[in-house]
């Protein structure tokens, strides 16, 4: 177990979480966190990110830009459908 201690900063309070700990659930400084109280405690668990559709496209499209050339392989792209999914 790890103590950590509540300061005040600005008009707020914050703790400081050891570097051993936010290595271990890849976090740093800015990085966002849930909090949630659960059965009296303070609970803060890593915000993941979650993407749209728009966004991936564009992050696909710089890549494809800075590489020089389409980043999909043919040979998935032209392939039948095999099951369930919606392309």
């Amino acid at each position: 177990m790890t103590i950590a201690t509540l300061r005040r900063w600005g008009g707020a309070v914050s703790v400081s979480l050891p570097k051993k700990i936010l290595s271990m659930l890849d976090l740093k400084a800015g990085a966002k966190v849930d909090v949630k109280i659960d059965a009296g405690s303070i609970v803060l668990s890593p915000k993941h990110h979650s993407y749209t559709l728009h966004q991936l496209i564009q992050e696909q499209k710089v890549l494809e830009r800075h590489k020089g050339g389409s980043l999909v392989e043919r040979e998935w792209a032209e392939d039948t459908k095999r099951g369930r999914e919606l392309l």
